[in-house]
C-alpha cells in the first residue's frame, strides 16, 4: 500500500516510520510505502493525484482538507469497516474528535488532533524586563506584551513581539477571532470575515505590523513560522508545532496557558490536527482499514503523540498522557473550550478570499475595511456561481 503524509520534519517522519515497521512486522503480507511532502505542496498534490487515479491507499489530511473534500465522494467510509470488526477503539474517542471525521452518518477520517494554547519564550521575557512566570492574560494584553516584547536593531525589527502570520495567516487570525466570540464563515457558509469585529481585529493586527512587532512570515514556510524558529515571543501554536523548537532551546524555555481570556471571558482555542483515511477506490480497503485500526490503538497512540506533540484522542490515555509534561496538560484543559473549523464544502473559498485580504491589509495595498469587505463580496459571488 502506499501511504502519504503531510510534513516532512524528522520528528514526524520517524514516528510513521516507526509505526510501518512496527504494523509489517505484526502484519508480513502488508507491505506499506509512505510518501512525505510538504504542507506547502501537499493537498495540491494529492488533488492531482486523485485527478490522475493515482491516489494513495492511506493518506493524512489537514483538518480543513477533509471537511471541504468529503462531499468529494474520494474517501473511503471507514464504517461498514467499524462495525464488521465490531471496532471498540470508536468508544474510546473523544465523541467530538470522532465526530469531526464524520459525514452523513460516514465516517471518513480519524483524526490525531492538535490544539493551539499559548506558548512563549521564558528566556525573551526575562529579556524584556517581564516576568518569565506571568504571560497574557486578557485579550489586550496580547498586544500590550507584543510591543513590549519586540527586539529592533538599526531601526529594523530582529524578533517579532508575537506571532502572526502574514502570508497563508488565517491560523493565527482564527486564534484571536475565536476569543472574541468570531468566525470567518457561519454555520450556513457564508463568509463572515468582514464583520465590525473581524474588522476591528485586523486593524490591530496590522498596526502592530507597522510597529514592527510582528515579521512577515509564512504559515508554510520552510523551517517553521517565527516562533518555530526562535524569532518570536509569543505563539498560537500546538506542541506538535514547537516539538523541534523544544528539543533544541530546551522544554524548560518554553512556556504554555490558555488562551488569554477575550472581553466576555471565552478562551476558546483553535483545534486543528491530522487527519489518517483511506481512498474510497483504493485496491487494498480491508488493508487499508487493518493499519489505520493499528494506528490508533491505545499503545501505538500513546507513542505516536509522544513523540509528534499531538493530542490522543483516546480519553483512556488522557492521564497517562498528562503526566508527561505540563503543557500536555493545558493542551486537554483547552480541549475543553475549543473549535475547529465548521464543516463547509466552500471551506477553500473562504480561506482563499480571506488569505488575500489579510494579504492586501498587512502590506497596504488596501485599507483594512476595503480589503476584507470587497474579498468577502468575491468569496459570496464565487460561492454563489457554484451553486
Amino acid at each position: 500500500m502506499k501511504l502519504w503524509y503531510p510534513g516532512t520534519d524528522a520528528i514526524a517522519t520517524e514516528a510513521v516510520a516507526n509505526l510501518i515497521k512496527k504494523f509489517e512486522g505484526s502484519h508480513p503480507n502488508i507491505h506499506v510505502e509512505p510518501t512525505f511532502i510538504p504542507w506547502a505542496d501537499y493537498f495540491q498534490k494529492l488533488t492531482v493525484a486523485y485527478s490522475g487515479g493515482l491516489q494513495p491507499d492511506v493518506h493524512g489530511l489537514g483538518f480543513g482538507q477533509l471537511i471541504s473534500t468529503v462531499n468529494q465522494g474520494k474517501y473511503l467510509d471507514l464504517q461498514p469497516y467499524i462495525e464488521a470488526d465490531k471496532w471498540e477503539g470508536t468508544k474510546d474517542f473523544f465523541p467530538d474528535i470522532l465526530k469531526a471525521g464524520q459525514y452523513k452518518g460516514g465516517q471518513y477520517g480519524l483524526l490525531f488532533p492538535e490544539i493551539r494554547p499559548l506558548a512563549w519564550r521564558k528566556d525573551f521575557f526575562k529579556e524584556a524586563g517581564l516576568d518569565p512566570e506571568n504571560p497574557p492574560k486578557t485579550f489586550n494584553d496580547i498586544f500590550d506584551y507584543a510591543e513590549k516584547l519586540k527586539v529592533t536593531k538599526n531601526g529594523k525589527t530582529d524578533r517579532s513581539g508575537i506571532d502572526i502570520q502574514t502570508s497563508n495567516g488565517e491560523q493565527s487570525y482564527l486564534s484571536l477571532l475565536l476569543l472574541l466570540g468570531g468566525d470567518f464563515y457561519d454555520a450556513n457558509g457564508n463568509p463572515t470575515f468582514d464583520s465590525p469585529t473581524s474588522i476591528e481585529l485586523v486593524q490591530k493586527l496590522v498596526d502592530l505590523y507597522k510597529a514592527g512587532a510582528i515579521i512577515p512570515s509564512n504559515q508554510q514556510q520552510a523551517g517553521g513560522t517565527p516562533f518555530q524558529s526562535s524569532q518570536a515571543a509569543l505563539a498560537f501554536i500546538s506542541t506538535a508545532g514547537a516539538a523541534s523548537l523544544q528539543q533544541s532551546v530546551g522544554a524548560d524555555k518554553i512556556g504554555w496557558t490558555l488562551p488569554p481570556a477575550g472581553p466576555d471571558g471565552k478562551r476558546t482555542a483553535l483545534m486543528l490536527g491530522t487527519f489518517v483515511t483511506a481512498a474510497q477506490k483504493t485496491k487494498y480497503p480491508k488493508e487499508a482499514w487493518e493499519f489505520i485500526k493499528f494506528w490508533f490503538e491505545s499503545s501505538n497512540v500513546l507513542e505516536f503523540t509522544t513523540k509528534t506533540g499531538m493530542i490522543p484522542p483516546l480519553q483512556s490515555l488522557k492521564d497517562q498522557y498528562v503526566k508527561l509534561g505540563p503543557a500536555n496538560a493545558v493542551a486537554f484543559e483547552a480541549l475543553k473550550d475549543a473549535r475547529g473549523y465548521g464543516p463547509s464544502g466552500n471551506w477553500a473559498i473562504h480561506v482563499k478570499y480571506l488569505r488575500l485580504a489579510l494579504e492586501e491589509s498587512y502590506h497596504g495595498i488596501k485599507p483594512v475595511k476595503e480589503a476584507l469587505t470587497t474579498n468577502a463580496e468575491l468569496a459570496r459571488k464565487e460561492i454563489a456561481s457554484a451553486k
